[in-house]
């Protein structure tokens, strides 16, 4: 998952021309990621994305993750919910989510063999009707809420986001109630989160093709 500051947000209407991708094309894009990671820690040249995925390269998607773990432990997770190219979308957040998390310690070249790599395609967004209008083991969300910033700046606000892929919402068994409590955490609002919040917020819901791939499979393909 990705809050604020791992996530870059569409302002405007998606416009455009974007694409799905097929469920087998995904697992070559997860072992493009490795490659891309590989390619960077040992100084080399950054990969071109061939094989079958080559034939959609320059297509773009609604939006897209890339999450690393290691050890069934997350170690990076950053993706946008923009229309993005893939062949630039992909090869930048397999290098942002692995190396330039803040959260994490970068990715380091011992580590690769540890490894999992999932990426996600996001698609079909709709706003939601309130901040519950979403399917637990469906549907990823996205909130953004405005607060004012204070009393002492009665004209000043701020606004929060955040974003849980549908996968990040089933792994940790969230209710609707917690997910959305945990999302307004993880915006960075350390307010109480009342009715009065629940009740500002602007949610969009999504669907996401997922693959997930360790290295040793990655390396097969």
């Amino acid at each position: 998952g990705a809050s604020k500051a791992h996530v870059h947000i569409a302002t405007e209407p998606i416009m455009g021309q974007v694409t799905e991708v097929a469920p087998e094309l995904t697992e070559d894009l997860v072992a493009f990621c490795f490659r891309v990671l590989l390619a960077a820690l040992l100084d080399q040249p950054e990969p071109s994305l061939g094989g079958t995925a080559g034939a959609i390269a320059t297509r773009r998607v609604a939006g897209l993750f890339v999450t690393w773990k290691s050890h069934d432990q997350l170690r990076g997770c950053m993706g946008t919910m923009h229309p993005v190219a893939i062949n630039r979308g992909l090869p930048d957040f397999a290098l942002r989510s692995s190396l330039h998390d803040r959260r994490f310690e970068p990715v380091d070249l011992s580590e690769v063999p540890t490894l999992t790599c999932c990426v996600s395609v996001l698609h079909s967004f709709e706003s939601c009707e309130d901040a519950y209008d979403w399917e637990l083991g469906v549907h990823g969300v996205h909130i953004s809420f405005t607060v004012p910033t204070g009393p002492l700046c009665p004209c000043g606000s701020t606004t929060y986001e955040a974003t849980f892929l549908p996968e990040v919402m089933a792994e940790h068994h969230m209710s609707h109630e917690s997910a959305i409590s945990k999302l307004v955490r993880k915006a960075g609002y350390h307010g109480k989160c009342d009715d009065s919040i629940i009740d500002s917020i602007d949610a969009t819901r999504f669907l996401s093709n997922t693959r997930e791939l360790a290295y040793s499979e990655a390396v097969c393909r």
